[in-house]
């Protein structure tokens, strides 16, 4: 099937859980030899009581917006999944049912796909050998026909790397393990890191949630960050694969997660570090867990500043994005500190040149951002589906110069 516009009397949705969107290196079509990049986004399709979106595109110039319609009446949220190296396909993941807590609870089925950005062709994947109704896929492993994918076992999300027809599974976790989540692969593709909370008493989660590194091949599992009273969340891998950058919530005095830390650590567990001080940094947002990320160069991370007087009901307060530098703490801003604008969720562009961000302000649409580097021109993209807000952005690259 092709890629149309969504009918306004039919809205896909996407459950807006907190999830990793990996992203993988792509060929280019360009007459410079530079990729033409397409931005993926998930704009919000409900009332807004719930937390839900479609997916839409959208060209970094602004441009050809486009929801598009998969064909498939019965399938009711969509989610992003890993990208091929070929730049055009994509694996996305379908729910049957919108309901938060039954999503975050395991009770919905779930059904994985392959779709091709420019054709609009949806081909069914992992059909085979399920472990449980609903799965999430996180990464392909290098060569392209193994994926991982986290399966819903009673209250448990546990780890599986298996083809991409399903079979041939092998998993990392075992029963009694706890939740797994936030996972992401080494660019080598030879580890995979996560938070781990929950699950029988372990070396490996010492914490409330604690950071872990696994061997994809071996599944030996390294505990990076983990400590008492402490919820260690969303580890992320440097460019050189040599540390993780992860975020640090005192939760037993922040219960709703709201503020945190950033913190540094190296994948084999050494040289754990918090960064900043306070709990500075807008974790838990409205809208989903607000992490950090590296830099291409590997020289700073991003760090979501709260104002002062920020509260979690965003009734007071904002959020400015910054560049935190994790080894001499200095902090660049890149937008500025407005009372009432929360700005987050930053996503830096393959290349380095730019970076995505979300901007909410209270009882209005969210709206995605794009701007330069160093915070210059800042421009406006998108507020979503029927201007119902957008979030939740990716950068994505393509072959098709007209795409």
């Amino acid at each position: 099937m092709h890629s149309c516009e969504l009918p306004s009397s039919r809205i896909l949705l996407a459950i807006g859980i907190a999830v990793v969107l990996a992203g993988g290196a792509c060929l280019t079509a360009s007459a410079d030899d530079r990729p033409e990049y397409l931005i993926g986004y998930m704009g919000v399709g409900d009332d807004g009581r719930g937390v839900a979106h479609v997916l839409g595109f959208i060209k970094p110039d602004g441009t050809d917006e486009r929801y598009p319609d998969f064909g498939q009446a019965n399938q009711r949220s969509w989610v992003f999944g890993p990208i091929f190296s070929d730049g055009r396909r994509i694996v996305l993941t379908s729910l049957e049912d919108t309901d938060v807590k039954s999503v975050r609870a395991g009770k919905v089925i779930s059904h994985d796909w392959i779709y091709d950005i420019e054709s609009g062709e949806l081909q069914p994947a992992l059909l085979h050998d399920r472990q449980a109704q609903q799965l999430r896929p996180y990464a392909l492993l290098p060569g392209e026909e193994r994926i991982i994918e986290t399966a819903y076992i009673g209250n448990e999300e546990r780890i599986f790397i298996k083809d991409l027809d399903g079979r041939n599974a092998r998993e990392l976790t075992a029963a009694g393990g706890g939740f797994h989540y936030a996972l992401e692969l080494s660019h080598d593709g030879a580890r995979l890191t996560c938070h781990v909370t929950g699950g029988a008493a372990a070396f490996y989660n010492p914490g409330m949630y604690s950071i872990n590194v696994f061997a994809v091949e071996s599944g030996e599992r390294t505990l990076v960050a983990g400590a008492p009273g402490h919820l260690m969340f969303g580890p992320r891998w440097s460019p050189d694969d040599q540390w993780l950058a992860y975020l640090d919530c005192r939760a037993l005095e922040d219960p709703a997660h709201f503020r945190a830390d950033l913190a540094v650590g190296r994948a084999d567990g050494s040289e754990h570090r918090v960064v900043t001080e306070g709990q500075p940094h807008w974790f838990g947002t409205p809208f989903g867990s607000n992490m950090t990320e590296w830099s291409p160069d590997g020289q700073t991370i991003t760090f979501t500043r709260l104002q002062a007087n920020s509260r979690s009901d965003m009734s007071e307060g904002g959020s400015q994005l910054c560049l935190l530098n994790p080894q001499t703490g200095s902090v660049t801003e890149l937008t500025s500190a407005q009372e009432g604008v929360w700005d987050y969720r930053a996503a830096w562009s393959p290349d380095g040149d730019r970076i995505l961000f979300t901007r909410a302000r209270l009882n209005a649409p969210r709206e995605l951002w794009i701007m330069h580097a160093d915070g210059s021109h800042p421009q406006r993209l998108t507020d979503g589906f029927e201007h119902k807000g957008a979030d939740f952005a990716r950068w994505l690259r393509v072959t098709d110069s007209e795409r």
